[in-house]
This record gives C-alpha cells, sequence and structure tokens, in this order.
C-alpha cells in the first residue's frame, strides 16, 4: 500500500513538473518586446472548385480569384472592394489575440508587447482598420448550402521559416446579404455568438520554432487567448504575467482547428458575407522575438466538397 502511494504521488510530481513546464514556456515565450515587428509582403487569395463555388469583395463582381488591390479597394478591375468596406492589409503585423466574442458584433481583438520593464502593455483595438492583423470581408456565393473548407491554405516566409508557427487564420460566418448591397446594408449583418459560425485554423499547430522546443514545446499546442475581464474589456495599461494570469485568458469562441479537414464552416445558399482574419497569435508559445523582422505570404484557399 504504502509503494503504491509513493508511485501515484511520484507520478503526480511528474505531472505537475510537466504543467508547470507548459505555463513556464508560455510565459517565457509569448509577445515581442517592444519595437519587434513582422512585416507582410503580400497575401494571395485563392478559391477554386469544380461545383461553382464564386467569391466577392463587392457583392456584384464574383469570381475564382482576388488579389490584394481587390481587397484593399485599390484594384481597377470590377472585383474591388465595395465603397466604404472596413477591409485591413497592414503593411506591419502585430502580435494580437482575440476570443473572437461575437453576438451582434465583430470580434474584438487585442494588440501588446513586453515592455522594458518585462511587463506587458496591452491594449483592446478599437478598430480593424489600421491594425496590426489583417481582416477583410468575402462575399461567397454558392446555389446550395454546403461546408467551405480551407483547402491547401498555406502561411510562408522565405527568410524566417518559423513564423508561421504563432499564425492564424480565421472566417466568421455574418450572415446573408442582398446582391449588390450597399455599405450600410452588409455592415447590418453580423455574426451571432454561435461557435459553429466561426472557424479558427491554426496551420502550423504541431510545429515549433527553436527556441520554444528548447523549453519543452511539443506536439499539437493551441492557445487560450486573451479575453475580457468582468468588466467587459481589457483596458489601456501593463499587466504583469498576462499569458498566464486566470484574469486575462480564455478559450477560443469558435470552432478551433488544427488540420485543414477540420477547418470547414457551413453557408446557405445565396451571397454570405463571410469576415477573414489572420494574425498572429501573441498568445502562442511560438510568438517571440526570434520570429520578428521578416516577411509573410497568405496564400488563403477556399474550396467546397
Amino acid at each position: 500500500m504504502k509503494k503504491t502511494f509513493k508511485k501515484r504521488a511520484f507520478i503526480s510530481a511528474i505531472a505537475m513538473l510537466i504543467v508547470s513546464a507548459i505555463v513556464l514556456t508560455s510565459a517565457t515565450y509569448a509577445w515581442f518586446s517592444m519595437a519587434k515587428r513582422v512585416e507582410v509582403e503580400s497575401m494571395e487569395l485563392n478559391v477554386t472548385s469544380p461545383e461553382g463555388i464564386q467569391i466577392s469583395a463587392n457583392t456584384s463582381a464574383f469570381t475564382t480569384k482576388l488579389t490584394v488591390d481587390d481587397i484593399k479597394g485599390e484594384s481597377s478591375t470590377r472585383f474591388t472592394a465595395y465603397e466604404g468596406n472596413t477591409n485591413n492589409i497592414p503593411e506591419t503585423v502585430k502580435p494580437s489575440s482575440s476570443a473572437l466574442i461575437t453576438g451582434g458584433i465583430l470580434p474584438a481583438f487585442y494588440d501588446g508587447s513586453i515592455n522594458d520593464a518585462g511587463t506587458m502593455d496591452c491594449r483592446r483595438v478599437t478598430s480593424d482598420v489600421g491594425s496590426g492583423y489583417v481582416a477583410f470581408d468575402l462575399f461567397i456565393k454558392v446555389k446550395s448550402a454546403t461546408a467551405v473548407k480551407f483547402g491547401s491554405s498555406t502561411v510562408t516566409s522565405e527568410a524566417n521559416p518559423e513564423i508561421p508557427t504563432a499564425m492564424r487564420i480565421a472566417l466568421v460566418k455574418c450572415g446573408t446579404v442582398a446582391e449588390k448591397a450597399d455599405a450600410a446594408a452588409i455592415s447590418s449583418v453580423l455574426p451571432s455568438n454561435a461557435a459553429a459560425n466561426k472557424v479558427i485554423y491554426e496551420l502550423n499547430a504541431s510545429e515549433h520554432t527553436t527556441a520554444a522546443a528548447a523549453l519543452g514545446a511539443s506536439g499539437v499546442m493551441t492557445t487560450r487567448p486573451l479575453t475580457s475581464q468582468t468588466n467587459g474589456m481589457i483596458t489601456d495599461g501593463t499587466y504583469n504575467n498576462i499569458v498566464t494570469n486566470p484574469n486575462f485568458i480564455g478559450t477560443y469562441n469558435a470552432t478551433v482547428a488544427t488540420t485543414a479537414s477540420q477547418a470547414t464552416i457551413n453557408v446557405d445558399a445565396g451571397i454570405t458575407r463571410m469576415r477573414v482574419y489572420m494574425w498572429m497569435e501573441g498568445n502562442d508559445v511560438d510568438c517571440a522575438n526570434d520570429v520578428a523582422g521578416a516577411t509573410i505570404n497568405f496564400n488563403l484557399v477556399l474550396e467546397i466538397d
């Protein structure tokens, strides 16, 4: 009996050691130090399907491929984004975080960095426009209800192959819009809080930076994002150990996918307003200074079965 008790105690001690190691990893390797940024070089958006899924940046001109200029609204073609859009393709990407909480609103994001004192400078982002993450409206047109999947989407960086380990892509289904809808009508179509209407995809969930692996990170590790306080938001300020502080972290209010086959979201027949987000998750163990300073290439591919 005594030996069994000692054995259980030993196993418990080992388990606690592993948990402590993971917490230590997250607390040590997450969020950049001040002045560290990742440059976004370009983003490609492709949609392919033999069954005729089509996409648009403006609810009227549909195609199977959109460019960065189309999404920005700077294209000279008919596929350009609608007037009054709040699309954002930043010149630099900053570590950000969101629990993807909706309920008649678009998701709130937070950004931040570790200051010279070793504490966290955190703030709530008040608008997607001008933020440090990619956000844009995508209109998906299908003839019958179906499931849309991410397909062979990729995030790459030639200069620093470790950058994609902290990246996320999310689709937030807002609802159905009319063909040739104006900005006011589009902005009024907002998502419910159902997790089934939101999918977040971590493309490189099983890969980790050399620095994170040295501290014990291994296998698929999903991250708990920053979330609102009981007063409804994280206010500007500095916080100690925000990565592991239970007052600031929660769970994704969305379907979380770590493989392409899991990354699907249902759309109804007609034209669906989908809000797309791409960001570097600051609360990811792989988000650290050694992945800063290179360029990122997004290639988002949407398909249907």
